[in-house]
């Protein structure tokens, strides 16, 4: 199962650096949106972040990057499909929160992350059994997940688990410049995930 981070979104001090740590820590992927988004600021972190781990960045917003700095990907709104460039590069991530539209989306994009998922998707029989017949490799968990509910994500043959709240909450980028905590919580996500 694929192991991906969705950034904050919005720019922090810190973050490169964050980033940085997470690739060598063993991230397979970085999901790299952000809410207001400026192409200097994105051009600014993506040349922070060490060349290596560029062909595994997927970014949003400004597609071109992922021809000129050879990232993995990008990130579709489905709703807001145009990318106002012609030649985007890379495999393409896609967003849906609806088990009767995966199908349809499947066909059309390499990834597509679900969520989010919360309690609900867990509690109810329709979603669960519907869910089991549409979720693949393709498919990937996304949103409201913690360390018990990461353990029931197998049975429904998610292809990666992308972790966002959860892992940021253990870095307050307003206060510290210590991200030690992230990085042991991560490291313990990862061995919960890679056991499944």
């Amino acid at each position: 199962m694929k192991l991906a981070v969705a950034t904050r979104p919005h720019f922090f001090i810190e973050e490169d650096k964050i980033i940085t740590r997470l690739f060598e820590e063993g991230l397979d992927y970085l999901l790299l949106y952000k809410s207001h988004p400026h192409p200097q600021y994105i051009e600014r972190l993506l040349n922070l972040i060490p060349v290596k781990y560029h062909k595994k960045i997927f970014v949003c917003n400004y597609p071109c990057f992922s021809q000129e700095y050879k990232l993995a990907g990008r990130m579709i709104n489905i709703n807001h499909e145009h990318c106002g460039c012609t030649t985007p590069q890379g495999k393409t991530i896609a967003n849906s929160n609806n088990l009767q539209e995966l199908e349809e989306l499947k066909k059309k994009y390499d990834i597509i992350y679900f969520g989010p998922l919360g309690r609900t998707f867990y509690q109810s029989t329709e979603l669960n059994e519907y869910g089991k017949k549409v979720i693949n490799k393709k498919v990937w968990a996304f949103g409201e997940l913690n360390e018990n509910n990461l353990k029931k994500l197998p049975q429904y043959k998610f292809g990666g688990v992308i972790l966002d709240k959860m892992l940021w909450d253990k870095f307050d980028a307003c206060r510290s410049t210590d991200y030690s905590e992230l990085i042991s919580y991560f490291c313990k996500l990862q061995k919960i995930i890679n056991k499944l």
